[in-house]
């Protein structure tokens, strides 16, 4: 019998968000849980199981091993085939206004297992005030064309633009048995319009990239990242320094390949005397990813290893200068740290 797909929907817009699985029984009238319709009564211990193809019983905390807990606990649902590989998918997108404020987009499509999820976020600083929202809506991966890329995300109440003023990079950034990490940075550089559902816009300098990873991130062989990029009207530098068994640094001025002679959260020098001077003003999210990112997403930290929740970001937004021989050009940067600590 082939998988069928069981609907359950976003309350944000009310687009399905599909899971695999076959339905055993879903009892009760439906009710609101975690942003989801979800079954307000338990299912019975007979809905407590799964059967793999073979038609082997596993336990629910098999089941709930590969497909998040509470889902399986409050749908009852019966595995499909497992698909042990890992593929993810991970959109970012920001812009940086001459007021200081600013707006950072994810869009991520991740495939694990028995797992298929679109994730959306939007984080937001305007005049001061930081708002974040978070979707598993399945509809807002950017469209690209020749004239730049569109996002139009009516779960996180936006639509934006992003025109490109710089060449677009790609680089394989790492790669073992296990896998690949391929990165396009699709705009070091853009022109980007926001439009909000408040019929408020924004406009300002911007950034746009994207992350393939066909490996989990919980087996990079990392300490320490260090990733960040700082615009002016003039200029782009895009740095990505990973520390740790591996290491790996890219440093990128105006689209060409540099050497840096050091790299902190503060400042970036390069070889030829050029300085990025960042002044770390604002945080805007600091924390293990298990306090701060995974909790938007229900029931997927019951899959995610320890390593992975544990990781510890800090991404700030600063004002920073960029110091050339005898020039001083002032820009803003988004930059983050990030640590696996054990």
């Amino acid at each position: 019998m082939l998988p069928s797909l069981l609907n359950v929907h976003c309350h944000s817009c009310r687009c399905p968000a599909k899971l695999i699985g076959r339905v055993e029984s879903v009892p009760g009238r439906l009710g609101r849980q975690d942003g989801y319709v979800l079954p307000r009564s338990a299912p019975t211990p007979g809905d407590r199981r799964r059967h793999d193809e073979l038609g082997h019983v596993l336990p629910l905390h098999s089941a709930a091993r590969i497909m998040a807990a509470s889902w399986f606990r409050q749908l009852g649902l019966r595995s499909a085939p497992v698909n042990k590989s890992f593929l993810l998918k991970k959109w970012y997108l920001d812009c940086v206004t001459t007021a200081g404020d600013a707006a950072l987009i994810y869009l991520a499509d991740l495939s694990w297992r028995m797992l298929s999820i679109q994730y959306s976020s939007l984080l937001t600083l305007r005049a001061g005030e930081m708002q974040r929202k978070s979707s598993l809506c399945r509809r807002a991966l950017p469209a690209r064309s020749e004239s730049g890329i569109e996002v139009h995300a009516p779960q996180l109440g936006f639509r934006g633009t992003w025109r490109p003023l710089a060449n677009s990079i790609k680089r394989k950034i790492f790669e073992c048995e296990d896998g690949t990490i391929d990165w396009q940075c699709f705009q070091p550089k853009a022109q980007v319009e926001l439009c909000f559902a408040s019929h408020q816009t924004i406009r300002g300098l911007g950034y746009a990239e994207c992350l393939t990873l066909s490996m989990p991130p919980w087996k990079l062989p990392l300490n320490e990242l260090h990733w960040g990029r700082f615009l002016t009207t003039q200029d782009c530098v895009v740095w990505i320094d990973w520390r740790g068994a591996y290491k790996n640094r890219v440093i990128l001025y105006n689209g060409n390949d540099v050497e840096a002679e050091s790299v902190s959260e503060s400042a970036i020098t390069l070889f030829d005397g050029t300085r990025v001077e960042l002044d770390r003003s604002t945080i805007l999210r600091t924390g293990p990813l298990g306090k701060t990112v995974f909790p938007t997403l229900p029931g997927i930290t019951a899959i995610l290893p320890g390593r992975v929740k544990s990781i510890y970001e800090t991404k700030w937004l600063s004002a920073g200068f960029l110091r050339s021989g005898d020039q001083v050009r002032p820009g803003s940067a988004i930059h983050e740290v990030v640590r696996w600590i054990e």
